[in-house]
């Protein structure tokens, strides 16, 4: 819903993914914050009395003719305040904006809200434009936070205690989407008893990887798909060397990578899991999104420190030796990295969901003669390979500033859109039509929630119908999803990321698979970022980044790994590792 969103913004984790309708738009979009000053024109709700509840923040009900639960509209209307973050290749239907939209219209029309964009900046600048703000003090009505801001405002004393509003106000659908995930989610917000931030992603394992391969490539040389990684390395060089498109030239590459190193498209997670290594820590990552595993002794270890890493690396680094990854990988990016894969340059990828849709989704229709197969992630030796996911717990949150005089709206404003876009599926809110254009639209809500195990269901009830021929049973949300399939099989080319997506053997097919067969690692430690990956995490994740990157490049030996990893412990590791396993939330 994480994904990442998408995004897309190439990183995908931690956003909820919807559908492929969700897939398809580039639209992004974090929701945000509130007013530091309180509400403006909160006074103006004429039955909402304010009350300290137990942790010092205000407590207020709206008041809606009488309303006082999920149900509340404000009457006369009130203005709350948030922030928000812009992907710059965003495209927005027209007519539409972050500040005037199907959802801005429906909270005022709807409950009496109005919302107010104190500014808005891209998705690169907005984590650190709201730590400057966070630090400034000058918090708006609700935002959104990563787990590290979320862990230092509550620290700070800066955000309301949300325990007596959430139980209240939120509606049934609301909560049931957090029980539906065994309720980890909501404890991850909970600090002491008390629910300080409503988690906007996790539950879902939607950025589990899968392999991306050129099939015409692999029946161009006589190959096979893979099966073991040694199948993987031998399909990367022989695209490298063995003139996969045909072309007479030696112009391609085996195995897509950029800096990111770790990401839902062209990431190094799937390549890693296949050795039975866990690591993840992206480039551009808070340093504090960690994966631990549970030692012989009970005790959690950090997966990045462990010998399977250091050889998957070495293999990484002979590939790179021999050609098979592009040489400036250490200095492009996500869409770079797209760029050269959808112009024929580069014939695999790991990734995650949303891969069908961006930035695979043309290639069917640009590229003549182009098509990819999606493969499960497999394995170094006869056991077999898990694929990593970190979206079981959130990464992000809507947190409410304790000044706020009206706590309660951020979550009536929840309700509305869960509503919406799972509850009752409603295509308006989802994607518009312009010109026979699609555009997002839920990514325009200044608020938003996740559904986990949504994707995977909704591809089995698509799969049931094609066998069938009866779509009797299928939603409406369903009935789009195998409408879109039924085109692609009708010659509609752009509908080659919906059959990757819903249909057998696709992405959510392959990915349900994963969490049926018990093939999913999760990180063993399941709280916030402790002080010392607060403190430390940026500059030992840049470290970390340097030692791969020189590693697979090969200006570093792979023996150099031994020497980073002692200095990670020395530099702040151990620290993490002692704070990790006295917190009580080791599984």
């Amino acid at each position: 819903m994480a994904l990442n969103k998408a995004k897309l913004k190439v990183k995908v984790k931690g956003t909820a993914t919807l559908s492929f309708l969700l897939i398809l738009t580039t639209v992004t979009a974090c929701s945000s914050s509130n007013d530091s000053s309180g509400n403006e024109g909160g006074g103006n709700a004429p039955s909402a009395s304010t009350n300290a509840n137990a942790s010092g923040s205000p407590a207020t009900s709206p008041a809606a003719s009488g309303a006082s639960g999920p149900e509340g509209k404000y009457d006369p209307p009130i203005e709350v305040t948030t922030v928000r973050a812009v992907n710059p290749a965003a495209e927005i239907a027209p007519g539409e904006t972050l500040d005037q939209n199907v959802w801005t219209k429906t909270f005022e029309s709807d409950l009496g809200i109005k919302v107010k964009n104190l500014w808005k900046v891209s998705t690169e600048q907005y984590q650190n434009k709201v730590a400057v703000m966070m630090a400034s003090g000058d918090m708006p009505d609700f935002m959104d936070v990563d787990a590290q801001q979320f862990q230092t405002l509550v620290e700070a004393g800066s955000i309301a205690d949300l325990t007596d509003v959430y139980d209240k106000y939120a509606s049934e659908f609301t909560k049931n989407s957090f029980a539906g995930s065994g309720d980890l989610r909501l404890k991850a917000a909970t600090i002491d008893g008390k629910i300080m931030g409503i988690p906007t992603n996790g539950g879902e394992t939607n950025d589990t990887q899968l392999i991306f391969i050129r099939k015409d490539w692999l029946d161009n040389l006589g190959l096979q798909p893979p099966k073991t990684m040694d199948d993987i390395n031998h399909i990367a060089l022989a695209f490298t060397k063995n003139d996969p498109d045909k072309n007479g030239k030696n112009d391609t590459y085996g195995l897509s990578l950029d800096y990111n190193l770790f990401n839902g498209w062209s990431g190094l997670d799937g390549y890693f899991n296949g050795y039975h290594a866990y690591p993840f820590n992206p480039t551009k990552g808070t340093g504090t999104n960690l994966n631990f595993i549970k030692g012989a002794d009970g005790k959690a270890q950090w997966a990045d420190v462990q010998p399977e890493v250091k050889t998957a690396l070495g293999k990484l680094a002979d590939l790179f030796k021999q050609g098979a990854i592009y040489p400036e990988f250490s200095v492009i990016d996500g869409i770079k990295s797209a760029e050269l894969v959808t112009s024929g340059k580069i014939g695999m990828a790991f990734g995650a969901s949303f891969v069908p849709g961006w930035p695979l989704g043309n290639m069917y229709k640009d590229v003549p003669g182009s098509d990819w197969s999606i493969y499960p992630l497999v394995s170094s030796d006869d056991q077999p390979a898990l694929a990593q996911s970190t979206t079981v717990l959130p990464s992000h949150y809507f947190v409410v500033s304790k000044k706020s005089e009206h706590p309660e709206a951020p979550i009536l404003m929840l309700n509305t859109y869960m509503e919406k876009l799972y509850e009752h599926f409603d295509k308006n809110y989802h994607t518009v039509t312009v010109d026979g254009k699609d555009y997002g639209e839920f990514a325009l809500s200044p608020i938003s929630g996740n559904m986990p195990g949504i994707n995977p269901k909704a591809a089995d009830a698509v799969q049931a119908a094609m066998k069938s021929g009866d779509t009797s049973a299928l939603n409406d949300e369903q009935k789009q999803y195998y409408d879109q399939v039924k085109k692609f099989e009708a010659g509609d080319k752009t509908m080659w990321g919906a059959s990757k997506t819903w249909l057998e053997g696709g992405v959510f097919n392959l990915q349900g698979q994963y969490a049926a067969n018990q093939q999913v690692f999760t990180s063993a430690y399941l709280g916030n970022p402790t002080p010392t990956m607060i403190a430390k995490g940026p500059s030992l994740r840049d470290e970390e980044v340097k030692m791969m990157t020189s590693i697979i490049m090969g200006s570093k030996p792979l023996d150099y790994f031994d020497e980073w990893a002692a200095n990670w412990l020395a530099s702040g590791g151990q620290g993490i590792l002692d704070e990790v396993n006295a917190s009580g939330m080791v599984q």
